[in-house]
């Protein structure tokens, strides 16, 4: 169902958690190194298909460059305010050498904060880091909090050959953890070769990549380490809140996966957040009975997900008024420290 024709107004009170945009001047850096640019040449697509994803990335692109376009989708949805991260699909920058991705991110956070000092009633915002440089990019995490006044940042969910998890990156988790910023954690994309054909990149891809990033937060450590972290993980989770079983079953009978855990896994998926970008009421009601309420926000993917991501939540006959609530804004309320206030006031950039 499209945007435009929703069955009903939503009230509009919600704050989405996972809403991209594109800053075009950045885009054209990050463009060719893109898993989008490998989608559009890839040669077992005909001429005919080829000109159709060309055409739907450009749409994309468009849309999240498009403000006024935003804030008109957002009042149909039922959205008081999006919490606005960069496309990193688009425009992740762990490809370049630390001082040049340092400065691809500076001016994409530049960017986003203007945004939300453009409509601080509708937009929050996270910005970027060089996460392969771990001092850069916890002085980086830094600046975007104290000086740019966003909520935090969002990370991939890995970095060149690291898993999130590495020894080497605790610099930036340590200054996440102190700031009490948000670490909202989402794929720049599988470069899997199985996964390029049928865009499986993205539709098995991407929960591949939250699940194996989950997992390094437990199994190397980081959750010990850094108790108090604020982390968000994009699509409900990957795959990993819905396949405990056989992960718990491993803690139980193999010690050598435990080595740096003090709990067991499903342990540690309460420490974490979600949003609730998973398309099915039995996935987000399994998400909710193995984390808990507290632990799950909305989230609709903007401008490529789910376009009633408001209605997705109040339809879930299994979530109490209490519950909807909560996961609708009173959880990122208490995440993010945003307050969508009664209604927006109408503020535009």
């Amino acid at each position: 169902m499209s945007e435009t024709a929703l069955p009903r107004t939503p009230l509009l009170s919600a704050i989405d958690v996972h809403a991209h945009v594109i800053v075009p001047s950045v885009y054209d850096v990050t463009k060719p190194h893109s898993l989008f640019a490998r989608a559009e040449a890839d040669p077992s697509l005909s001429p005919e298909q080829k000109a159709a994803v060309v055409a739907r990335n450009g749409d994309v692109v468009r849309r999240m460059a498009d403000v006024t376009e935003r804030i008109t989708a957002m009042d149909r949805m039922g959205v008081a305010v999006q919490v606005l991260s960069a496309s990193l699909v688009h425009q992740c920058s762990y490809f370049a050498e630390a001082a040049e991705s340092l400065a691809i991110e500076r001016r994409n956070n530049d960017a986003i904060a203007a945004l939300v000092r453009g409509a601080p009633s509708r937009f929050a915002g996270l910005g970027g880091v060089p996460l392969h440089a771990p001092d850069l990019a916890a002085a980086e995490l830094e600046r975007c909090v104290g000086e740019l006044g966003l909520a935090g940042v969002q990370i991939s969910s890995r970095v060149r050959d690291k898993e999130i998890g590495d020894p080497t990156l605790r610099p930036f988790w340590a200054k996440a953890e102190a700031l009490g910023a948000v670490v909202y954690v989402h794929p720049a994309g599988n470069p899997d070769p199985r996964l390029a054909p049928y865009m499986m990149w993205n539709s098995l891809g991407q929960s591949i990549e939250e699940t194996f990033a989950i997992a390094s937060l437990f199994y190397d450590g980081i959750l010990d380490a850094y108790p108090n972290l604020r982390i968000c993980i994009s699509h409900g989770g990957g795959y990993m809140p819905y396949y405990t079983g056989r992960i718990e079953r491993n803690y139980i009978e193999k010690p050598a996966t435990r080595k740096n855990m003090s709990k067991p896994p499903a342990d540690y998926l309460r420490m974490l957040h979600y949003d609730t970008c998973v398309y099915d009421p039995r996935a987000l009601a399994s998400l909710v009975e193995t984390v808990g309420t507290e632990r799950v926000l909305l989230g609709s993917d903007y401008p490529v997900g789910d376009p009633r991501p408001v209605d997705f939540i109040q339809d879930a006959a299994f979530l109490s008024a209490e519950q909807k609530s909560a996961i609708l804004a009173g959880n990122a309320t208490r995440l993010y420290g945003i307050d969508p206030g009664p209604a927006p006031t109408g503020d535009t950039p």
